[in-house]
């Protein structure tokens, strides 16, 4: 699935100081699916004219941090 979804979504490839790494890793494959999954479940208004609940950047962080959990 990551590799269908790799022609629509970009990759994110988690970096850390210690360890370098230029190709994605299953890792990296499997936050790209729920990336998308979440995606398609949670959607955020692209109107700037509605209320915000919580900040663009702050939930893009947050969602990045889970699809990397577990």
């Amino acid at each position: 699935m990551a590799d269908h979804l790799q022609a629509n979504f970009s990759w994110t490839i988690q970096q850390t100081i210690w360890y370098s790494k230029v190709l994605p890793t299953f890792s990296d494959a499997l936050a790209l699916v729920r990336r998308f999954l979440w995606a398609s479940t949670f959607s955020t208004s692209s109107e700037t004219t509605q209320m915000i609940k919580v900040p663009r950047l702050l939930f893009e962080r947050l969602r990045d941090i889970a699809v990397y959990a577990a």
